[in-house]
């Protein structure tokens, strides 16, 4: 009888243990969202419960790809992606009880315009995408864009009017240029904490850093706070035939774990550095 009871505990233990670690996993998530069209992306869970959840869409044309390792974990292979399609960014996030949700194009397209990320179709892929994270977790995710997926993330948070979202970051913030700006979108709307990033050696043209404190005060009307965090130095040089708004201080090389944590601490509403300094590389 003892030898059963023990059997018994032993196996329950290694059943707990188990389903302890089917809680932690990786995977691509895809969604059916408009008709015939899928939204998937790239979710990463932490290993204990997770403390809230942070939508990631990467900037420029919106281009990555997952592949899985042989060790079962995932890269993501990026183009000109800046903060949030940077290895530093979501694993800082998921080592301080993040869950994280690497957004990839949708099955229409390769590529994403800013014609596109302003529109009804992203939208309707992005409600979804929220609604699902915020099912399985319990939590309101935060959208983080960077450079022109700022655009993605203003869009859809003010055409939600913040419904379903927690907060909003947005890196290398596209405030000028031909294709517009995130003060285009209406005001009053984002009633959800804002953090503006930025690096105040940013050579994109789009997003010069001097008018950082101008989108602030567009969003200072209606959001309960709004911060900044400057990034100084790290590497100015690009790779080849990169422009400048896709690399160097404007994607945050050579900062991109230090700013990281910077965000984390904001997310936990923790002190956080107004100045995140890099040394020059």
């Amino acid at each position: 009888m003892l030898r059963e009871k023990m059997f018994f505990a032993l196996a329950l233990l290694v059943l707990v243990i188990l389903r302890s670690g089917a809680a932690y996993s990786d995977d691509v998530v895809t969604l059916d969202t408009r008709p015939g069209i899928t939204q998937s992306f790239l979710l990463l869970e932490p290993k204990d419960t997770a403390k809230g959840v942070v939508i990631m869409l990467p900037g420029h044309e919106g281009e990555v790809e997952f592949r899985k390792t042989p060790e079962g974990d995932y890269e993501v292979e990026n183009h000109g992606g800046g903060l949030t399609a940077h290895p530093a960014m979501r694993e800082t996030l998921r080592k301080s009880g993040f869950a994280v949700a690497v957004i990839a194009p949708p099955s229409d397209r390769t590529l994403l315009a800013p014609r596109f990320r302003k529109g009804t179709e992203h939208l309707e892929d992005m409600r979804i995408v929220i609604g699902y994270l915020q099912k399985r977790y319990g939590n309101k995710p935060y959208l983080h864009g960077h450079c022109l997926a700022t655009f993605s993330a203003a869009s859809v948070a003010s055409r939600l009017k913040s419904d379903g979202i927690s907060g909003l970051i947005l890196s290398s913030t596209r405030s000028t240029g031909k294709d517009g700006a995130v003060t285009d979108f209406e005001r009053d709307t984002v009633k959800v904490p804002v953090l503006l990033v930025h690096h105040r050696d940013d050579s994109c043209p789009q997003s010069p850093y001097h008018n950082v404190a101008h989108v602030k005060a567009f969003y200072q009307n209606s959001a309960p706070k709004v911060d900044i965090i400057t990034v100084t130095g790290g590497e100015s040089r690009m790779k080849k035939k990169q422009q400048s708004c896709q690399d160097g201080f404007h994607g945050i090389k050579g900062v991109q774990k230090d700013t990281a944590q910077a965000i984390v601490s904001w997310l936990l509403d923790k002190d956080f550095p107004a100045i995140v300094e890099g040394a020059k590389q």
